[in-house]
């Protein structure tokens, strides 16, 4: 029986044994169709692992995106309770007190070096549409430039939002009227007019834009 007649496991088996004789002794060489059926094989293999490792590849993308879709930070928050919305409502009040005046409109994209000549820092560009109170200094329409000197990490990025608004003591260096705001007030204003508040709990909860107008001035 020649080799390309054994069974391909005898094969294996006698080049193995081939393997371990020691030198000058006699080897049996594996014929062509062995050679040829071992190279088919062997590609088999490759293929196979790398499917596998496409697959774990497109598994590990594709299972945080179906998570972030089940539990990310874009869900609807729940409607406010009544007590988150009201404890809201006093936090705005309390910052009324101190100057501030509740606004809402649009966070712009970018930051900006601001230098009122005593403290340099980074700020951003504010579209307001409206105010949620009356307030002195603080306009209820047009562009203003916000700041927060002390801590950059704090500035919220782009999108719609309520804010608390406060006329800084010092013009920009460059000209220009500045604004702190209350970071602790950066409230999230959404498409659909609904404000996401926190609430007491460490959750969150949203309201109407009218709504919480009302509940901040109400007597």
């Amino acid at each position: 029986m020649t080799d390309q007649q054994l069974p391909e496991e005898e094969q294996v088996r006698l080049l193995l044994m081939a393997a371990a004789e020691p030198e000058g002794r006699a080897t049996t060489v594996p014929g062509t169709a062995f050679t040829a059926r071992a190279r088919r094989g062997l590609l088999r293999r490759r293929l196979a692992v790398a499917t596998a490792v496409a697959a774990i590849v497109a598994a590990a993308v594709m299972i945080p995106t179906v998570l972030g879709g089940l539990f990310g930070d874009d869900e609807p928050a729940p409607t406010a309770s009544a007590d988150c919305l009201r404890t809201a409502a006093q936090k705005i009040r309390d910052r009324q007190e101190q100057g501030y005046r509740p606004v809402y409109g649009t966070l712009r994209a970018g930051r900006i070096s601001v230098d009122d000549g005593v403290t340099r820092s980074s700020g951003f560009r504010f579209d307001v549409d409206g105010a949620l109170a009356d307030g002195a200094g603080v306009p209820s329409s047009g562009r203003v430039t916000v700041w927060y000197p002390t801590a950059e990490v704090q500035l919220p990025g782009p999108g719609r939002y309520v804010l608390l608004l406060d006329p800084a003591e010092r013009p920009a260096k460059e000209g220009g009227d500045l604004f702190h705001f209350a970071p602790e007030q950066a409230l999230p204003l959404g498409d659909d007019g609904r404000v996401t508040l926190e609430c007491a709990d460490g959750g969150k909860g949203a309201v109407e834009r009218e709504r919480l107008r009302a509940a901040v001035t109400e007597p």
